[in-house]
Protein backbone atom coordinates (compact mmCIF):
# COMPACT_ATOMS: atom_id res chain seq x y z
CA UNK A 1 0.00 0.00 0.00
CA UNK A 2 2.86 2.68 0.90
CA UNK A 3 4.42 2.14 -2.79
CA UNK A 4 0.78 2.82 -3.99
CA UNK A 5 0.79 6.23 -2.29
CA UNK A 6 4.43 7.02 -3.39
CA UNK A 7 3.87 6.58 -6.98
CA UNK A 8 0.86 8.93 -6.70
CA UNK A 9 2.68 11.10 -4.37
CA UNK A 10 5.80 11.11 -7.68
CA UNK A 11 3.02 11.56 -10.60
CA UNK A 12 1.44 14.38 -8.32
CA UNK A 13 4.84 16.28 -7.88
CA UNK A 14 6.13 15.66 -11.93
CA UNK A 15 2.33 16.53 -12.97
CA UNK A 16 2.37 20.09 -10.91
CA UNK A 17 5.46 20.81 -11.99
CA UNK A 18 4.93 20.64 -15.49
CA UNK A 19 1.33 22.79 -15.07
CA UNK A 20 3.56 25.39 -13.09
CA UNK A 21 6.05 25.59 -15.85
CA UNK A 22 9.40 24.18 -14.34
CA UNK A 23 9.45 21.11 -16.47
CA UNK A 24 8.82 21.43 -20.07
CA UNK A 25 5.61 19.16 -21.48
CA UNK A 26 6.70 15.97 -21.91
CA UNK A 27 4.42 16.02 -25.12
CA UNK A 28 6.11 18.85 -27.15
CA UNK A 29 6.82 18.72 -30.67
CA UNK A 30 9.02 21.34 -30.23
CA UNK A 31 12.02 22.06 -27.49
CA UNK A 32 13.88 24.85 -27.17
CA UNK A 33 16.66 24.60 -24.11
CA UNK A 34 18.37 27.81 -23.01
CA UNK A 35 20.93 27.33 -20.86
CA UNK A 36 23.95 30.38 -19.77
CA UNK A 37 22.72 32.16 -22.78
CA UNK A 38 23.36 29.35 -25.06
CA UNK A 39 20.00 28.26 -27.52
CA UNK A 40 19.45 24.68 -28.28
CA UNK A 41 16.71 22.99 -29.96
CA UNK A 42 16.46 19.62 -28.33
CA UNK A 43 13.56 18.13 -29.81
CA UNK A 44 11.61 18.76 -33.47
CA UNK A 45 13.04 21.62 -36.24
CA UNK A 46 12.64 25.14 -36.10
CA UNK A 47 13.37 26.88 -39.50
CA UNK A 48 15.74 29.55 -40.00
CA UNK A 49 13.95 32.79 -39.75
CA UNK A 50 11.54 31.57 -36.66
CA UNK A 51 14.87 30.71 -35.21
CA UNK A 52 16.41 34.42 -35.70
CA UNK A 53 13.12 35.91 -34.14
CA UNK A 54 13.76 33.96 -31.03
CA UNK A 55 17.67 34.52 -30.62
CA UNK A 56 16.63 38.54 -30.96
CA UNK A 57 13.90 38.32 -28.44
CA UNK A 58 15.20 36.61 -26.07
CA UNK A 59 18.90 38.89 -26.49
CA UNK A 60 16.39 41.92 -26.29
CA UNK A 61 14.56 40.25 -22.75
CA UNK A 62 17.93 39.50 -21.03
CA UNK A 63 16.90 35.89 -20.80
CA UNK A 64 19.83 33.51 -19.94
CA UNK A 65 17.88 30.38 -19.40
CA UNK A 66 14.83 28.52 -19.43
CA UNK A 67 12.58 26.49 -21.92
CA UNK A 68 10.05 26.95 -24.47
CA UNK A 69 8.08 24.29 -26.03
CA UNK A 70 5.41 24.28 -28.41
CA UNK A 71 2.75 20.92 -28.72
CA UNK A 72 0.92 18.75 -31.15
CA UNK A 73 -1.88 21.14 -29.86
CA UNK A 74 0.30 24.39 -31.03
CA UNK A 75 0.27 25.96 -27.44
CA UNK A 76 3.51 27.19 -26.41
CA UNK A 77 4.65 26.55 -22.99
CA UNK A 78 7.57 28.82 -21.37
CA UNK A 79 9.73 28.70 -18.24
CA UNK A 80 8.46 30.62 -15.25
CA UNK A 81 11.69 33.27 -15.68
CA UNK A 82 9.66 34.46 -18.95
CA UNK A 83 7.78 37.94 -18.78
CA UNK A 84 4.29 37.86 -20.53
CA UNK A 85 5.26 40.41 -23.25
CA UNK A 86 8.49 37.97 -24.27
CA UNK A 87 5.71 35.10 -23.93
CA UNK A 88 3.38 36.65 -26.10
CA UNK A 89 6.27 37.80 -28.46
CA UNK A 90 7.54 34.37 -29.04
CA UNK A 91 3.93 33.08 -29.64
CA UNK A 92 3.51 34.82 -32.66
CA UNK A 93 7.01 33.86 -34.17
CA UNK A 94 6.62 29.99 -32.98
CA UNK A 95 2.83 30.01 -33.56
CA UNK A 96 2.33 32.20 -36.59
CA UNK A 97 5.75 31.54 -39.34
CA UNK A 98 5.33 29.06 -41.69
Amino acid sequence: MWWLLTVIAIAAAWLLAVLLDFIPPPHAKILIKIHEGQFKVIRGQLRARPREFVLDILQQAGITSGHIAVTYYNRAAFSRNFPNGVRQRLRNVLLNTP
